[in-house]
């Protein structure tokens, strides 16, 4: 008998199981190498805003690395990604799938602004009409937890880190993305106000937001002679381009018109913004500029390209006052530079959400994450950074007052009746 003939040769990898009278194709050993690597890749070539970080990027790249590398599965290595691009302190820049455990992505998902001031965590500014404003929360209050932990440890949880180890860019943005809570979770808070602490329930920071898309797209009415429009977080919504050509043929008497932007967290589209500004121009009018990061070609050394608005039907030549706040974000943000490019009076507000420029989504595959990144770096017709606008008549807070009232609106009604009698159109 021939023995190698009879010998039992097992092979080298096993790739199917039997199991259940069928075979199953066995799971490949998550690679957390490849996947920092792909990642790492990612955001060095193709986030424009990759120098904007005022930390040492070197080193958080090296720091996170050793972390991702023991990364024992995609659901560990994807919690540590998103700890990573968190340090960059910019809501554009956003790593998934999400879970019920992850953050609610600001600022959708949030409804305070808070500062980080004299060793002390203030409320800065609350969301008209969302779950902490009908809660009777103030601007001025004092944050003492966020749903049961020491604001410092809640800030941590955001990154990873200990607090000493974070610049104060990084700390008021982790402090915001605590303050929305998790997602789809009610939020519990504990509040210093008038020298006593009180407690809040808070529903999710999703609510309010989800509940506008049972509603209108954008709002309208006449203050005496001014009019009003304010949308309702839908600039990515066709119907809103019909629906304020509506509003705007209603307010046509008007003798000045005020645009709300304040309510714009989720951002949109040119498809949509184009043809609203465009009621504001005779003639084909540049708002904004752009340059595309492409990989292995930073944004610096791409052409400065104008982005531009066609005149659309009806017409608006009043004076138009534009307001914007925390919660003016993305193409909200874009649209805010591009009325004060075209010739708004005026804009009046507090500093806006930040959404760092126009964003694309990169796939993952080596975590089955996904990557939103900033590739386009987006600039004011003047060529100053789009992030760097602020309005010009600052109104902190913004939405709501600390008498509850809206301060921004009153505010624009005020210099509305005093500077009409010297404008000519």
């Amino acid at each position: 008998m021939d023995i190698m003939n009879n010998k039992l040769v097992l092979p080298l990898i096993v790739t199917n199981i039997f199991a259940g009278g069928c075979f199953v194709e066995a799971k490949p050993e998550f690679n957390s190498k490849a996947a920092w690597a792909e990642l790492n890749t990612t955001v060095k070539s193709q986030y424009a805003y990759i120098d904007r970080a005022n930390f040492d990027v070197i080193a958080l790249i090296k720091e996170f690395e050793l972390r991702a590398l023991s990364a024992k599965n995609k659901k560990d290595f994807a919690d540590i990604a998103q700890q990573f691009v968190r340090h960059f302190y910019d809501p554009h820049l956003n790593l998934g799938p999400y879970d019920e455990n992850d953050f609610s992505v600001s600022p959708t998902g949030s409804d305070l602004w808070g500062l980080y001031q004299n060793e002390k965590f203030i409320i800065e500014d609350v969301k008209a009409q969302a779950a902490a404003d009908s809660a009777g929360i103030r601007p001025g209050a004092e944050i003492i937890t966020i749903d049961s932990l020491p604001v410092r440890a809640a800030v941590e949880s955001v990154f990873g880190k200990s607090f000493e180890k974070l610049n104060t860019a990084q700390i008021n943005y982790g402090l915001n993305v605590s303050l929305g809570g998790k997602r789809h979770k009610t939020r519990m808070l504990e509040l210093k106000i008038n020298n006593s602490t009180q407690s809040f329930n808070l529903a999710p920071s999703y609510q309010s937001i989800n509940d506008l898309n049972n509603g209108p797209t954008l709002s309208y009415k006449k203050l005496n002679d001014i009019g009003y429009i304010r949308f309702n977080n839908a600039l990515g919504n066709m119907k809103t381009v019909e629906a304020f050509k509506h509003a705007l043929t209603e307010l046509v008497d008007t003798k000045s018109l005020i645009i709300d932007l304040r309510n714009t967290p989720s951002g949109g589209n040119t498809g949509v913004a184009e043809p609203i500004l465009g009621h504001f121009v005779k003639t084909k009018t540049p708002y904004q500029q752009y340059q595309v990061q492409e990989e292995n070609t930073s944004y610096r050394n791409a052409q400065m390209q104008q982005a531009y608005v066609e005149p659309t039907k009806p017409h608006y030549n009043k004076p138009i006052v534009v307001l914007a706040g925390r919660w003016t974000g993305s193409m909200g943000e874009g649209m805010t530079i591009g009325f004060d490019a075209i010739g708004a009076k005026t804009v009046i507000g507090s500093e806006m959400a930040d959404l760092l420029g126009g964003i694309k989504t990169v796939q993952l595959t080596h975590s089955n994450t996904w990557l939103e990144v900033g590739f386009e770096r987006l600039f004011h017709m003047n060529n100053t950074y789009r992030e760097d606008f602020v309005p010009h008549i600052k109104v902190t807070p913004a939405d709501t007052g600390i008498n509850g009232k809206d301060p921004a609106l009153l505010m624009a009604q005020k210099y509305i009746k005093n500077n009409q009698h010297t404008w000519k159109f």
